[in-house]
């Protein structure tokens, strides 16, 4: 976050995130007297900071209507096609590997969607969808990759792809393009992702725990309502934490009472660390049946009322490209703040 002191070229840059603020959040048209209303700037200000948006295309004009006892006002609206977001990850289907692509607008409107079987995945197949949607959506601004693994000092040094192992994936992304480029493992975004859509609304502190059907588990951590990925971005390897349980071999997955006596054990130690508002699980395996035991075993692991809520996720897919799209947003988000100079 940039905090700087007042002069002319600041506070014209505040006053233009104002105006664009408020007509982002209110998605529809409004007339320069009503965005003057709603930002506190004075109607001239209003008007002026209109016509630099209108300029540069980010906010259209959007019609003229009525007004009391004089001539009808012009309406503005925000242009959310003003800048694209695109968002890729692979993912594995009947044996094969495909990377799926997502352009989105400013407001998470889709505009492209599609999946490509890739023989394996490395940086040359990404840059082959990116250098054809890049041609078709221009607008494109900002580009997010979600990757399983852990990125730590630019690097990505867990990862299921060898090819991508030990590389500066983002590094080399943003020299190539000159673009907004973040990278995300799966279970954090998911963890954003179901976070986003309010379910536990009001619960500043929670954890998604990830068991996949082929690999260990994950966990991705909200503390307050943040993403949280620790001081070398490895928050959330949770297969570390030495349980002795063979998460490799899936040997705890064979039986029900083995399965829920490993998600427990897990949960616990979780909650131990953590005491998170809630635990949200997600595996293809999993019922609601299994929530109840699991909550049952956890009680019986833990003191009263240190048990979290447990909520059952029912598509990881929609909450990992939910999370990927706030994520990848969010870094087109001006990020300017006046502040008081110090005496």
């Amino acid at each position: 976050m940039k905090n700087i002191g007042g002069n002319a070229l600041v506070i014209k840059e505040v006053n233009i995130n104002l105006v664009r603020r408020i007509l982002k959040e209110r998605k529809q048209a409004a007339t320069k007297r009503q965005i003057a209303e709603a930002t506190g700037l004075s109607v001239v200000t209003a008007g002026t900071v209109l016509e630099i948006l209108v300029h540069q295309s980010e906010v259209l004009e959007a019609g003229l209507v009525s007004s009391s006892g004089g001539r009808p006002a012009q309406q503005y609206i925000y242009n959310d096609e003003h800048a694209l977001a695109l968002i890729l990850f692979p993912f594995e289907k009947q044996g094969g590997i495909s990377i799926r692509s997502t352009v989105v607008t400013l407001f998470g409107r889709c505009l492209h969607e599609m999946n490509t079987p890739v023989q394996k995945v490395d940086l040359s197949c990404f840059e082959e969808i990116i250098d054809k949607l890049l041609k078709q959506y221009p607008s494109i601004q900002a580009i997010g990759f979600g990757l399983p693994g852990s990125e730590a000092d630019g690097r990505l040094v867990v990862s299921d792809y060898d090819a991508l192992r030990g590389v500066l994936v983002a590094e080399h992304f943003r020299k190539r393009y000159q673009k907004r480029i973040i990278i995300e493992n799966d279970v954090n975004a998911a963890a954003v992702g179901y976070n986003s859509k309010g379910t536990a609304e009001g619960e500043s502190c929670a954890v998604y725990l990830y068991f996949p059907d082929r690999f260990p588990p994950g966990a991705g951590v909200i503390i307050d309502g943040k993403l949280h990925k620790g001081g070398k971005g490895l928050a959330g390897e949770v297969t570390f934490i030495p349980l002795g349980i063979p998460w490799a071999s899936g040997e705890w997955k064979t039986s029900p009472a083995g399965l829920v006596e490993a998600i427990s054990r897990l949960t616990t130690a979780v909650a131990s660390v953590l005491n998170p508002d809630a635990v949200v699980l997600y595996g293809s395996f999993l019922q609601e049946g299994h929530l109840r035991e699991i909550a049952e075993r956890c009680a019986a692991l833990l003191p009263p009322g240190a048990v979290p809520e447990l909520l059952l996720s029912s598509d990881f897919a929609a909450d990992y490209l939910t999370g990927m799209i706030v994520l990848t947003l969010q870094t087109l988000e001006p990020d300017l703040h006046l502040t008081k100079s110090a005496e």
